[in-house]
């Protein structure tokens, strides 16, 4: 069976689609995006086609892969959830994960960083980086929970009870979004550059238990970060935009 066959079986060509829309259809191929370096977050307005070029990727080898993946169990459909209800998932999944890991992370890097760096020079640039990742990540949730959060909130109330919503200080909702998605660029980055330093995760050949522990986490921290921003840039902050724009028309 050819591969375009394969692709049209459900009546979608998924090679003109962007690689964000693949993803909000079913969630689980963002792991396959992930094991082929494809960035599916703040880069997913990019068409499948493209980005497997950019990458050099068989068009055959992805789609074999990617029709394994819709084959397989139902996923969650995220862009049907209810704005405040996906919110609420962000914060008590991706907030609550990446409150707990970056004090642990750092905890190993420091570790790592004063027994190794003597012989690995890239551990204290590592470190830095993590550092400022932190920084900002932790203000930017902030930011989402006081400010952004709430708004999304009032504006799906909004409708709920048939009102036209009252601008504050921000103008637009898409003020503060943008934001958050120059502060998404700005930590996906940053991890991309750790994960360029340690080439990729790979461990040297005399790695400690806690060279290991510490790539693993860094690795698992980013595709986190990775789902998060997905599910902000291309599913809740459109649909916020969208529903304010509606609002305001009426």
């Amino acid at each position: 069976m050819k591969t375009e066959t394969l692709y049209m079986e459900n009546k979608k060509d998924y090679f003109v689609m962007k690689v964000k829309d693949i993803v909000n259809e079913n969630f689980r191929t963002a792991s396959l995006f992930e094991n082929f370096g494809i960035d599916y977050c703040c880069n997913g307005n990019q068409i499948l086609k493209e980005a497997l070029e950019k990458n050099k990727i068989s068009n055959d080898r992805f789609a074999v892969e990617l029709n394994k993946v819709n084959q397989s169990t139902e996923t969650p459909r995220y862009n049907e959830w209810d704005l405040i209800f996906l919110t609420q998932y962000i914060i008590n999944n991706h907030h609550s994960y990446v409150r707990t890991s970056l004090p642990h992370i750092t905890k190993l890097l420091q570790k790592l960083q004063t027994a190794h760096s003597s012989k690995y020079s890239y551990l204290a640039d590592v470190q830095n980086i993590f550092s400022q990742v932190t920084d900002e990540m932790t203000s930017h949730m902030m930011k989402e929970e006081r400010i952004l959060f709430p708004l999304i909130k009032y504006l799906a109330e909004t409708q709920k009870f048939n009102e036209k919503p009252k601008t504050g200080g921000f103008g637009t909702i898409k003020n503060p979004i943008l934001q958050m998605e120059a502060e998404h660029v700005s930590a996906g980055s940053a991890m991309e550059t750790i994960r360029t330093l340690t080439n990729n995760y790979t461990l040297p050949n005399d790695a400690c238990t806690t060279f290991k522990i510490t790539y693993k986490e860094l690795d698992e921290f980013e595709k986190d970060l990775h789902k998060h921003v997905h599910l902000e840039n291309n599913i809740l902050f459109p649909r916020a935009i969208e529903l304010e724009e509606l609002l305001l028309k009426n």
